[in-house]
């Protein structure tokens, strides 16, 4: 187990980004708040004691599709904390550094209890795996000062139809996909879009929206460029060992 980072130089950090209502670093802190995950609860017990068998076992059922995160927690992962911030929203935050001193962070949110109205029409096409994450682990895991770089909390889902893509009808009419069933899930910092095509008679197809050329959505394995996005992202992290 690497070395527990100063909460204070994590809480400096994170006020950047977000205004921390209370950061919780052991077991007794996150218990004291009863909103607080029992499965989160589990994950910080077994940190205190220098363990986190409970944590990649829980990641372990997404272990195939997403390997690179597998990685992340055994050799780069530092620390774990439950955050609260002052509007009350719940976060896991998984320290992780970058040069030997910047401190980063994924967060995920409290898994969800109910498939927003707005997504319930496509739900279904979602992959299993992919609604498991949310239902089971986290709403969302995304890398925190932008939002990004992992699957969106599903607050930040946005079908391609939406006005913030902008895209005019005769477009819409001529893309070889329906863009008010294809929704994007991961943004990659760079204004391009990891989407699920929600048609057909089976599970959602991977598609890419290059904010470069609209025009053109590439059809991909979702996992695969899910997978490949999160561990380019992840390669300046430092490593600490297995």
């Amino acid at each position: 187990m690497t070395t527990t980072p100063d909460k204070n130089a994590v809480l400096n950090e994170l006020q950047q980004f977000v205004q921390p209502a209370a950061l919780m670093a052991s077991p007794a802190e996150a218990e004291a708040d009863p909103a607080v995950p029992v499965q989160w609860l589990r994950f910080l017990d077994e940190q205190e004691h220098g363990r986190r068998l409970a944590l990649l076992t829980e990641w372990s059922d997404f272990a195939a599709e997403w390997p690179s995160v597998q990685d992340f927690l055994r050799t780069m992962l530092k620390h774990l904390y439950v955050m609260r911030e002052q509007d009350d929203t719940l976060s896991l935050l998984y320290l992780y550094t970058v040069g030997g001193k910047d401190l980063n962070f994924f967060r995920g949110r409290a898994p969800i209890t109910d498939v927003p109205e707005r997504l319930r029409p496509v739900w279904d096409w979602v992959p299993a795996k992919f609604r498991d994450f949310y239902t089971q682990l986290h709403d969302g895991w995304t890398f925190l000062p932008a939002n990004s770089m992992g699957p969106l909390p599903v607050e930040d889902w946005a079908f391609l139809s939406d006005d913030k893509f902008d895209i005019d009808d005769d477009t819409a009419r001529r893309l070889p996909i329906d863009i008010s069933r294809t929704v994007a899930v991961f943004h990659n910092g760079a204004g391009d879009y990891l989407c699920l095509n929600c048609v057909g008679n089976g599970e959602a197809t991977g598609v890419i929206w290059w904010h470069e050329d609209p025009e053109n959505p590439e059809p991909v394995d979702f996992w695969g460029v899910l997978d490949a996005w999160v561990g380019i992202f992840l390669e300046e992290a430092d490593r600490h060992g297995a």
